[in-house]
Formats: C-alpha cells, structure tokens, sequence
C-alpha cells in the first residue's frame, strides 16, 4: 500500500495502490529517436496513450482516472554494478512534451551504453519558490526526494515514479498497429520486472529489434502526491427559469497557502511523509477557474461570444486544481464575480459578486490520487423585479448564495 503519513495527523490520510502507465507513444524523427553518440544513448520513455498524461488510481476495489496537463518528468539515472552503486556513470536529464506535436516526446537523459541503471523519475513541484525537489540515493532500498514546503494549491499536477523498466526495443513505427503488444506490463508480483516499488531499466544497450535499428527504452509508472478538486456549477431551477447567471471570473485563494517545513518521498517504500513539525503560514496563492488558464475544462459551448460560462440548471463543470492531503488544510475561498440578465437577454445586473468561505470543508481524510468533484449550487436568497416585464415575485435586491454539495 501506499500510505502518507504525518505526526501532525491523527491517523493515516491515504492508503492507495496505483497502477499508472504515463501518456505518449513516440514516432520516428530525428529529433527524438535513436540518438547515439559513442558510448552515450538518450534513453526515451514510451507511454501507452498517445495524448494526455492519464493516470488511474485504485483505492479498494474503485478506480477513478483524471487527466492532467502533460509536464516536464525529470530523471536520475543510476548506474550500478553489481550490488554496488558505480556513480562515476550516473546521469540526470528530462523528458519533455513535444507541444507541436502531441504524443511525442524529446529526450535529454544520456546514459553509457553497456551499463546498468536504476531509473528514478518526478514532474515539476510546488515547492517553495526558487527552490527543486533534491534527489538523494543511499542505497537501492533508500533513495529518496526531499521537499523544502510547498505551495498548498496549485494548477499542476505532481506525479512521482513507482516503477521503471526498461528494454530493447525499436521505433513504434516499425512494431505494426499495436506497439503496446511488446510493451511490459505493469505488475503487482515484485518479482516481475516492471513491478512496483522495482526502478531498474537493466542494461541500456543497442542493437537491433525485428531487423530495425534498437536502442533500450524507459517504461514509467507514476503516482499522484496531490489531490485534485474539479468545480462545477448549477443554478437552481427556479431562478434559471427567469434569469440567466454568466460567469466573468471564478477563482480560488487563500493567505495560508505556504506549508513549512522539509518533506519527504520514498521511491522504494513508495510513502509521501509531511514533516511533523510543518505549518501553515502567509502566502497569497490565487488560481483562476474562469480565463486562459491551464485547468480550465468548461465545455466551449458554454462559453459566450465574450468569454464568460453561461450557467444554467445542468451541472457545468469549470476547472481543477491540485491540493496538498492533509486534514488540517486551511480554508480556501471560492469567488466569483457574475452579470445577471433576463431571458431576453437584457443586462441586469453587472459585475455581482459572491463568496464561499471553506469550499473544501466537507472533504475529509482528503487522499493523494483522488478526484474530488465538487459542485456549487447558485441559490439567490431573494429573486426579485429586474424587467419591467418581470412578475413581481420577490424583493428588489439581488443576493446570490454559493452553497456546496459533498463531494
């Protein structure tokens, strides 16, 4: 099991075993295939989907999969012999998303040919500002990831490794339809080469596979160490019938939101320890829900010809972000501000604005991995005159309530 721990926490927040194959299938070019130079081969990673990093997480006898935003995945190679650690040939780099051209990836991790290697990888991470994640490798039972805080909130998503495997293998364009056929499978037997918690890719080599030029490729599986929450909206039918709401922003905040302390996550345990003795103190973190930004999934026919959701009595989903899994989280607030027009189409009101205080609150023992859906009911308190074809059904004064649904 995969379990975080914090002494700040009664009991654990997470146990969750996950089986996650990363998103790409990389095709043949000669920006990113076979590159080799002497002794040095650029390792690539192969994916089993082709566009999105998609990760499935199991807890119990559910799953549930969301998608994040393809990232940048760092890796420490390192290289052994034997039972003994050979660092005189290890190496780091990263494998970046090919942004032209989905499903692609280049490659900066050059390693020795003929040498053995453990493969340790990890995205990008809210930590503290001008700071990185630092890698540390005592032994092949204790290699481990040091955070110094992170940001609470974030728009991406960070994933660590809990499997690597490597083999020899060609460019997916020579292997037919299907080149997942020769891929590993991802194992629960820890006797299995590509199993959890087992990092080692073997000896990169070169060579041929099927007649066609071959160099070893990296398989990775990796693990949420967030959560994730997804906000939707609906306006209750009463008022839909009479009114239409559109959104000109939503976002989140808090002045909480830096978490203390030097964090840990152990590759061979796989285990993701807060420190004891963090907390939480002043930063100001806003994440937009509404807007260009990068967790935005509206569905565009929602979108008016001004940018703006279009709210009705259908739950309209908005955008996601990531938090830290601790019970202790602070408050987060959801604003928004919003027009209100009648059903003809005449402006009613302009820029409102409304507030939810604690949108996390009924989230609890909150787990890495798992997808909170969250919905916001728009429920006005008072419903009132605003047309002079209007019926006069209420107050002339606007109040709308936010109230949200357990997730």
């Amino acid at each position: 099991m995969v379990m975080i721990q914090s002494g700040r926490q009664k009991g654990h927040l997470a146990q969750l075993t996950v089986s996650v194959i990363l998103a790409a299938v990389i095709l043949a070019s000669c920006s990113h295939e076979e590159s080799i130079e002497g002794n040095t081969v650029t390792l690539y990673p192969v994916f089993n989907n082709e566009i999105e990093t998609q990760v499935i997480t199991r807890a119990a006898a559910d799953y549930a999969t969301y998608s994040g935003h393809r990232q940048n995945i760092y890796a420490e190679a390192v290289s052994y012999n034997g039972d003994q650690h050979d660092s005189q040939y290890d190496a780091s780099g990263w494998f970046l998303p090919d942004e032209q051209n989905p499903g692609r990836w280049f490659s900066r991790v050059n390693v020795h040919s003929g040498k053995s290697y453990y493969l340790y990888c990890y995205t990008s991470m809210p930590v503290d500002e001008g700071s990185m994640p630092r890698f540390t490798y005592a032994s092949s039972s204790n290699v481990y990831l040091t955070f110094s805080g992170f940001d609470i909130i974030t728009t991406i998503d960070p994933l660590v490794s809990t499997a690597s495997a490597g083999k020899l293998l060609c460019s997916n364009e020579f292997l037919g339809e299907n080149p997942s056929q020769y891929y590993p499978t991802l194992s629960d037997n820890s006797s299995d080469p590509f199993s959890f918690g087992n990092y080692d890719i073997g000896t990169v080599e070169t060579g041929t596979f099927q007649n066609h030029p071959a160099s070893t490729k990296v398989f990775l599986a990796l693990d949420h160490l967030f959560a994730k929450a997804t906000l939707s909206f609906k306006v209750s039918q009463k008022y839909n019938n009479i009114r239409t709401i559109k959104l000109i922003e939503a976002y989140i905040t808090t002045n909480e939101g830096l978490f203390t302390g030097t964090h840990t996550y152990s590759f061979a345990d796989r285990e993701f320890t807060l420190d004891p003795n963090g907390d939480y103190t002043s930063r100001n973190l806003r994440i937009d829900l509404v807007g260009d930004a990068p967790t935005v999934t509206v569905d565009p026919a929602k979108v008016d010809g001004n940018g703006m959701v279009v709210l009705d009595n259908d739950t309209t989903e908005l955008g996601w972000f990531c938090f830290l899994p601790d019970n202790d989280f602070p408050q987060l607030t959801l604003n928004v501000k919003y027009n209100v027009y009648d059903k003809d189409g005449k402006l009613i009101r302009e820029n409102a604005t409304a507030t939810n205080g604690n949108i996390l609150r009924k989230v609890t023992n909150p787990q890495k991995g798992r997808n909170y859906k969250i919905t916001v009911n728009v429920n006005p308190s008072y419903v009132y005159v605003l047309s002079d074809d209007d019926v006069q059904v209420g107050e002339d004064n606007d109040q709308v309530q936010l109230d949200v649904e357990d997730p």
